[in-house]
């Protein structure tokens, strides 16, 4: 597996990790190329899921100059050393995440004559639009509509991710650069059938639902005061909205903003949580400590900008944490997600922009408990049927027979 980040502390993302388990648990051997972007050298880690060798190479997540410039030196390290463990091993499976390592991922393919699974957590065109110009934009979609016919397996992340694929595979560059909000949300309750026996198919950031026990939700403490969590990536951009929820929990009583993650934006985090008594930074969580934080919280908040369309049309880990979790979420209603969240009932929405809008929902919650466990409840029992890691285990497990099968 080949991958351009890993979270503070050198462990590899939820999805990837759980990706990787499956994989082991499959009977194969699981090594992840990675990119360590906060320190220098080389270093060889072992997991409970295979290795992980890591080229460090100090480099902003903020900084797309910098990541461009030092992302071929990443690539050629990768490359070499795929071919030198393949004269170790001859029966591999390249395994490429998302589109900033796919024209080397297809390179070492044709040159190794290994067959690659590409799969594809963000819409990359959408997520660089308006950092970049429309014409680097259109670029980065036909390449990689191009760049899919060398692909003996993909894997899309959310909805949006697998319809756009879908139609990339059928129509080449000239398929929609996104899905439609309609098209995208049918796909949240599409049959498991139609992700099996196919080169598609979408493994996204649902959750092993063992590392959520009902027993342990069943008896979670109740806070003194309303617990909202945040646990995840802390950049300026694309915003999440936490300086901004911190600014309005600050003013309300009874409420406390519980900050986890990693990114630029901690040292001002670190300042305001100084000043504001009911916010507090909790440090970079391990993803092992994330489910019983999220069990332990009253609501988990997940705001994002929809002005970027790979925002708006995401299916980010915290929703899927929150109905694991048994608890509401609290997001933007101009997102996928917050579409989803209102259809199912499973936590409150507001408009992106409007804090205040945030503030009554928080205290909607923080009034009627009842409608609290509701949602909880709700979106436990979508969980168990079927948004959880199960489900999306069977499906890599499908797609990996399908590749030995059908190799390209």
């Amino acid at each position: 597996m080949v991958r351009t980040r890993l979270t503070t502390g050198g462990l590899a993302e939820p999805v990837v990790a759980d990706t990787a388990k499956s994989l082991s648990k499959m009977g194969h051997r699981v090594i992840l190329l990675a990119w360590d972007r906060t320190a220098k050298g080389e270093e060889t880690i072992t997991t409970d899921w295979g290795t992980i060798w890591k080229y460090q190479e100090d480099c902003s997540l903020n900084n797309p100059l910098a990541f461009a410039r030092k992302l071929p030196g990443f690539l050629r390290w990768s490359t070499w050393q795929i071919l030198a463990f393949q004269n170790i091993e001859k029966d591999i499976i390249l395994h490429y995440h998302d589109l900033d390592t796919l024209i080397a991922g297809v390179f070492t393919s044709k040159l190794t004559e290994l067959p690659l699974v590409y799969d594809s957590h963000e819409n990359y065109p959408g997520l660089v639009r308006g950092a970049i110009s429309s014409r680097g934009v259109t670029f980065l979609h036909k390449i990689e509509a191009y760049l899919l016919n060398y692909c003996a397996g993909i894997m899309a992340a959310t909805p949006a991710c697998y319809i756009r694929l879908k139609d990339m595979i059928k129509l080449g560059s000239i398929a929609p650069f996104n899905a439609t909000e309609e098209e995208a949300l049918k796909i949240f309750s599409t049959p498991q059938s139609e992700f099996l026996n196919s080169r598609l198919t979408r493994v996204g950031n649902a959750k092993r639902l063992d590392a959520y026990p009902l027993s342990r939700i069943e008896k979670r403490k109740r806070n003194d005061n309303f617990r909202l969590l945040y646990i995840g990536v802390l950049e300026k951009h694309p915003s999440r909205g936490i300086l901004e929820t911190a600014i309005t929990v600050n003013k309300m009583k009874g409420i406390q903003f519980d900050i986890g993650g990693f990114g630029t934006l901690v040292p001002t985090i670190k300042k305001i949580c100084e000043k504001m008594k009911n916010v507090n930074y909790i440090g970079s969580i391990h993803p092992d400590n994330v489910p019983l934080q999220t069990i332990d919280s009253d609501a988990v908040i997940m705001a994002l900008d929809p002005k970027n369309d790979n925002n708006r049309m995401s299916a980010p880990n915290k929703l899927f944490e929150a109905m694991s979790a048994g608890v509401p979420i609290i997001t933007c209603k101009e997102l996928l997600m917050g579409k989803f969240v209102e259809n199912e009932e499973i936590g409150i929405t507001f408009e992106w922009g409007k804090w205040d809008r945030l503030k009554a929902a928080l205290m909607k919650l923080v009034y009627d408990k009842e409608l609290q466990a509701k949602m909880g409840r709700r979106g436990r029992k979508l969980a168990e049927k079927t948004h959880n890691w199960e489900k999306c285990e069977e499906r890599i497990e499908s797609l990996y027979r399908y590749v030995k099968l059908n190799k390209i």
